[in-house]
Formats: structure tokens, sequence, C-alpha cells
């Protein structure tokens, strides 16, 4: 695995061993969901489930000014500050539950968040009361979901409304912006 674009375009990235422990996003994926946004030199970006990082290392290369990571999995989070060292990059890292992630991270003003739980999670409703209730998103700022190609989510949760859906071998991207 590697960084595709920008400032550490082809760095290669250290992932966890195994796909039951952590999905990686395939480079495809990783494209065409990178075509789909726009990284600004101010972008807050949050990558909720990180596995390895590789989605917020690629908003750090393309030039988001602060990346969050996320993972409750203890080795996903050493391999994500590896991989932060590798390019010399500091970020803040949390080896949380997504729920207190989202909690913790109140007051961030994220512009993206960017969601890649396991295929078999069921959370996609707490997701969005969390960010709702407790989240201060930058206005019309997007949540975007990486889930396997049958997954089916509803086209509004709260104050979000699903605006794209792209299908991507067995993977596909929901995206939603919030409406105020």
């Amino acid at each position: 695995m590697r960084i595709i674009a920008g400032k550490y375009k082809k760095t290669p990235i250290r992932t966890l061993e195994g796909e039951d422990i952590t999905r990686p996003t395939r480079d495809m994926v990783k494209e065409a969901l990178f075509s789909s946004i726009t990284i600004y030199s101010d972008t807050v970006f949050l990558d909720l489930f990180s596995g390895s990082g590789s989605i917020g290392l690629e908003a750090i290369s393309r030039g988001a000014k602060r990346v969050v990571f996320n993972d409750i999995n203890k080795d996903a989070v050493k391999i994500i500050r590896s991989n932060l060292e590798k390019i010399h990059e500091e970020a803040k890292v949390w080896n949380l539950d997504y729920q207190e992630c989202l909690k913790q991270e109140e007051k961030a003003g994220f512009d993206y968040i960017y969601c890649d739980p396991p295929y078999d999670f069921k959370g996609y409703e707490d997701i969005f009361f969390y960010v709702s209730r407790y989240m201060n998103m930058a206005e019309k700022g997007i949540m975007i979901f990486e889930v396997r190609k049958d997954t089916d989510l509803n086209d509004e949760y709260l104050d979000f409304r699903k605006y794209k859906e792209k299908r991507y071998g067995i993977s596909k991207l929901l995206y939603f912006r919030k409406e105020n």
C-alpha cells in the first residue's frame, strides 16, 4: 500500500497483517474518493475507523491543515503512528471507540469525516447521532462511508442528506452532506 498523490506520493505505508483485523482501502477507491472532494490548506479531516491510516495520510499528503485518526485496535494505532513518523508529520491519533472519539473531537469543525467501519458494522445511525449531537462540523460538512456494495443506508439521517453513491468492486462510497 502507498500514498497515491500529493506531497508524499508513492510513499509506501505499513498495514496490519490480515484483512480480518482491518480492510485496507484499495487505490482505486482512494483515487475516486479524493477526486470527488476538495482538500484545501484549511481542511480539517477525521479518519474515524483508520486501520493503517491510509485515508488520513492521503489527506495530509494532499495538504489538509489538520487530520485526526482514530481506531479502537491498539496495533492499528501503532501502525498509524509509524506511518506518520515515516512521512515526518504529526497528527492526533486516538485509540477509542468511535462514539468516544466523536465526543472528544466535538469542537473540531471537521470538513470531512471518513468512516470505513468493519463490513458487519451496525451502528451507522449512532454515527449520525453522535456527529449531529456532539460535533461542531464545518458548514456543509461531509461524511463519507465506505461500505460493502450490498449495504443500504437511508437517504437521510437527522441533518445529513445523501447526495452521492458510487460503487467500486465489492465496495461503495456513500456521501452525506450536512444541511442547515
